[in-house]
Order: C-alpha cells, then structure tokens, then sequence
C-alpha cells in the first residue's frame, strides 16, 4: 500500500470516529421525574436528548406502555381509568334478593327487596362478598355484567370479617386478579366498583386515592381507608389498583353531617385469608384461648403511648388460657416478640395461627416481663 493510500484510510478512520461520537455523544445530564431520579442514561444524538420508553414506563406513574412486536402504545391517565374498569367490570356482579322474615329490618309494608355487589375470584362461578349483604338474604340472586342472572348459594360466611362465598353454577366467567397489600400505599389512584343505590346501577365506577391504612372503623380487623365514593350496595365489590388488581372488597362508609370521603375496604390479605379457610375447613378456623382483653384508653383514640400491650379482663372458665399463668390485669406485650397495642393487631396477628398451634406470650405483671409458652385451643361451637 503506498503512503498516499495510507494517509487517505487514516484520515477516513478519524471523520469516521468524529461523526459517530457527535451522533452518540456520552451525556452527563441528570433526569428527573416528580423529584425522583432516573437511573438510566440520557442519550445525545445529532445534539438531541433521549431517554428509552422502557424508562418512561417504570417512572412515570400516569402512563403506560405496552410494546408489541411491531407498535408501541402509550396511554394517559385518563385512558388507562377507563382501560382499568373494562378490564375489572366482567368480573363485578350484582346480588339481590329477599330479606327474610327473621331478619330485624323485615318491614311487611316494602318488597324487602336487598342488594349488595361481588366479585368473581374462581370462572366456575365462586365469588366473594360481604356478609353482611348475604346473611339476612333469602333466594339469592346473581346477575352478571352481561346482564344474565342465576340462582347463587351461600358456602361459607364469616360475620367478624364480614365475608362471604357465594356459588352459582356458571363455567367460563373472568376471575378477578388479587394484588399484593405490601404494594399498596397511601396517595395511590384506586376505583371502586359496585352497585350504588339502585340495582339500575350495577357496575358503577368511582375513582379516588388510598387516604390510610390499618384503620379500625370500628371493625375487629384493620382496613383501607379511601376516599373514592362508595353509597349503600357498593358493599362486596372491588376496590381496585391502576392495574386493574382487586386490593380490597369495600364494606363500610361512615356517614354523618360534615363527613365526606371517609369509605373503607378490606384489605386483599385479609380477602386471601378467608378463602383459603373457606376453601380448606368450610369457615374460618381461629385459635382459641378463652381470654377477653382490654385496650388502652390511648389505644382506643389512637394516641402514641408507652404503656404497651392488652390487658386481661376476663379469662372462661374450662378455656385453655386456665392451663397457663395467665391472671387479671397481666398485660400480652407481644406473641412471638410481634407487639400488640390493640384488640385489632391480637386479631390480625391470630390469622398467622391455627388451633394447635404454639406461640410465645410475652406478659408484663408488677414490672416485671416474662415469657408464657402457650398452644391454642379451640372454641366449640
């Protein structure tokens, strides 16, 4: 190769680095979305700053993205509300039926016509609701968002809970999707569905955000506290996340002059709890111990105290708790080293447990702390 075809390659190989670093120019920006950096690089080519859609989906929280092999589709807020409701609603039914007789609320002057809302959890027509709305009602009736209505069957119901499995005898229905309550958080955008009011409005929707958790609303369990609008026969359906996932089953309102917003659900953990009970014994299966506790003054208004623990108030007699040195005013400070400060964490922590069970109490008497090694009974009916 002679000299003059040398300088010509080189000085090709050098305009060629020159244009491939001016069109891939290493970038030290830093982005950020709502305050939160993104990880990933910003790109420059031809002097232009670019960022991979795959980094757009995973920050910003009111769009999403879905990529096919040939198209990419970016939807807004707005659409993916509306893509969330079509994507739950064949799940929502409606539920109605007769009060019957013995039930306190029985008024002969009325059709004593009842009504709630529910959600398809299994295609072979198992669906789960509140209690409440199928405990007092006779010739339950389910009827589909498609309009078609079948004869249902209670098959387990548990008050405390208030939830409860209805059956009707249907294949190919869309189940619901459970999501996962340690992804839930306040603030986050939720829709309720159900059927507010009138049986006319069956699969209603309304959106609003996550206001708390681990409220009480003067429940034994703790719920989701939201502010999406819930009215009298929304009890029993979804309240559901933006990617159209069941992560609680609305149960109650508070109501009152001034109160405004205040709708409250049973969180999905709670809601996998009871059917996975229902399914394997027919009811829920709770430890038992015979003692009757206390809460706080503080604990009751949800004030910070130091004064932890429940304090026993009664213990049956023939229970099991009388095998143990368990007296009046003992405080339970914490069952395998889990604190309780409230009837409501004693009821939550209990659905780790089934009879038979072992657990360590840890009780304060006169200042002083020890531990109890018990075994859960369980209550005769």
């Amino acid at each position: 190769m002679t000299k003059k075809i040398i300088i010509k390659v080189i000085c090709l190989l050098v305009a060629l680095v020159f244009m491939t670093s001016s069109v891939f120019a290493a970038s030290n920006v830093t982005l950020k979305i709502d305050g939160n950096q993104v990880n990933d690089s910003v790109k420059v080519i031809d002097g232009k700053q670019y960022i991979s859609v795959d980094s757009l989906a995973k920050n910003l929280e009111n769009i999403t993205v879905n990529k096919g092999s040939n198209s990419i589709e970016i939807n807004t807020e707005t659409n993916k509300v509306s893509k969330v409701i079509s994507k739950v609603s064949p799940s929502v039914v409606g539920i109605i039926g007769k009060l019957k007789e013995s039930s306190y609320d029985y008024d002969e002057s009325t059709d004593n016509l009842i009504f709630g809302t529910g959600v398809i959890y299994k295609s072979n027509g198992y669906i789960i609701t509140n209690a409440h709305v199928v405990k007092d009602m006779d010739s339950i009736v389910v009827v589909l968002s498609n309009s078609k209505a079948y004869k249902a069957r209670l098959k387990a119901i548990d008050e405390s809970l208030d939830l409860a499995v209805i059956k009707i005898d249907k294949g190919g229905l869309q189940p619901a999707t459970f999501g996962d309550i340690s992804s839930v958080a306040v603030g986050q955008d939720v829709v309720a569905i159900g059927t507010p009011l009138s049986f006319n409005l069956r699969n209603s929707a309304t959106k609003g955000i996550v206001s708390g958790m681990n409220r009480s609303a003067d429940g034994e369990y703790r719920f989701i506290q939201s502010d999406a609008a819930i009215n009298g026969g929304n009890s029993g359906g979804p309240l559901v996340n933006m990617k159209g996932q069941v992560i609680g089953i609305n149960s109650v309102k508070l109501v009152g002059y001034g109160v405004e917003g205040l709708n409250f659900s049973i969180p999905v953990d709670t809601v996998k709890y009871a059917i996975s009970h229902f399914e394997k014994f027919g009811r829920i299966k709770r430890p038992y111990l015979g003692i009757v506790f206390a809460d706080s003054i503080t604990s009751q208004y949800g004030l910070p105290s130091k004064s932890a623990g429940l304090t026993v108030k009664d213990i049956y007699e023939g229970s099991p708790a009388e095998e143990y040195d368990i007296v009046l005013d003992d405080k339970l400070v914490s069952i395998n080293r889990t604190k309780v400060n409230s009837i409501i964490d004693y009821n939550e922590e209990m659905k780790k447990y089934l009879p038979g069970d072992k657990a360590t109490f840890t009780i304060l008497r006169d200042k002083k702390q020890f531990n109890i090694d018990i075994i859960f009974g369980e209550k005769q009916k």
